[in-house]
């Protein structure tokens, strides 16, 4: 196998980036009441927010979306744009998101009750206006119960934060210059004169062949090989 140089080594790499990001808190004031008002399968949801030109809201089910998740609080993220591209008032491109809830702790410190652990769920979607993928979470986000009695519940409020970073599509793909970690991976030998550079050296592969091979010979040579 010929040897590489690093004048050889040309390097591509594929980015992920950010279209957009948006930190989005929804409030929950008479705890209680709402959920008096909204059982399992009832939902409310935030105010309408955008990130990269799309509309979004959060929803949050106090008792479940569905009886199967009854006694669970139940966080979605949904897609709700209403621009009209298609003729239907609805655009149909999809968008792939990474987003995150968590409860937000009240001030005044973080609890050390088991109940009161830091509550989060990160997921990476893909949201489309149709039907089954216009809202996306968690059916069972955290036990109605441990909320309840957690410290993120108090004075009948409850904050709910929403992390997210709308993708760009497709990935970014750009051809770089060489660096001596690319070099390293690859396993090609620096060619640089520095005797202070730390890197791979073809320099220094070859002394310690041309050693080794000597002491392989010493060693045989007491043999009389």
């Amino acid at each position: 196998m010929s040897t590489t140089t690093a004048a050889e080594v040309t390097v591509s790499t594929a980015v992920a980036t950010a279209a957009a990001t948006k930190c989005h808190m929804f409030k929950i004031e008479g705890y209680k009441r709402i959920k008096a008002m909204y059982g399992t399968g009832k939902c409310i949801d935030s105010c309408r927010f955008e990130a990269a030109d799309r509309t979004w809201r959060i929803r949050f089910y106090p008792d479940g979306d569905n009886r199967e998740n009854a006694g669970h609080a139940s966080l979605f993220l949904k897609l709700d744009d209403d621009d009209d591209t298609g003729g239907n008032g609805k655009r149909d491109d999809k968008v792939l998101v990474e987003f995150n809830f968590s409860l937000v702790c009240h001030r005044g410190g973080w609890p050390a009750a088991a109940g009161d652990q830091p509550q989060s769920g990160a997921l990476t979607a893909t949201f489309s206006n149709s039907n089954s993928n216009k809202a996306l979470g968690y059916s069972q986000f955290m036990k109605r119960r441990d909320l309840e009695l957690s410290r993120f519940l108090r004075d009948d409020c409850l904050a709910i934060r929403c992390d997210m970073a709308v993708l760009d599509s497709p990935v970014d793909v750009k051809e770089q210059a060489a660096q001596a970690h690319d070099l390293q991976r690859l396993g090609v030998a620096c060619d640089c004169k520095d005797d202070a550079c730390k890197s791979y050296h073809l320099r220094n592969a070859s002394f310690s062949f041309k050693f080794r091979e000597a002491l392989l010979k010493l060693f045989l040579g007491c043999f009389h090989v």
